[in-house]
């Protein structure tokens, strides 16, 4: 059973930046049945990512992108990331032009038979409302 039955009591925006976070007063239905008690959840508004792992079978090997990750870093660890190439999705774009945009800017790759991987998919939906749309292509390295 997925609890369906969601009460917002409040709203608001609490921080506005790079991201924005929203502070919400709810209480939602319970996996055992009924309405739990109210609480208070932030939640990071980031928007929708496309990411695509670019893999030139030629040489068999992937392209990743290193870059500097201020959560990594805050929680302690090397900050410096091995990752897809990703962007977020603007108004008016495809998942799949994203990757082709993002491949071209990042790593300076022309993309090629590029597939989704899995429908998008919730990175971390204990606090952040983003969703990643996971690709693969084909490149020549």
């Amino acid at each position: 059973m997925h609890p369906q039955l969601v009460e917002v009591f409040k709203r608001e925006t609490v921080y506005q930046g790079y991201f924005r976070v929203d502070r919400y007063q709810l209480r939602h239905e319970q996996f055992v049945g009924g309405m739990g008690n109210a609480v208070v959840r932030e939640v990071v508004e980031r928007g929708q990512v496309a990411a695509v792992l670019p893999v030139d079978p030629d040489t068999e090997r992937v392209i990743l992108i290193e870059q500097f990750r201020p959560g990594a870093w805050a929680a302690g660890h090397n900050p410096w990331l091995l990752e897809c190439v990703a962007g977020i999705i603007e108004a008016g774009e495809t998942a799949a032009q994203v990757c082709i945009r993002e491949a071209e800017e990042e790593v300076g790759c022309v993309l090629t038979n590029l597939l989704p991987i899995t429908a998008p998919f919730f990175s971390s939906p204990g606090a952040c409302s983003e969703t990643v749309a996971l690709f693969c292509a084909r490149v020549d390295s």
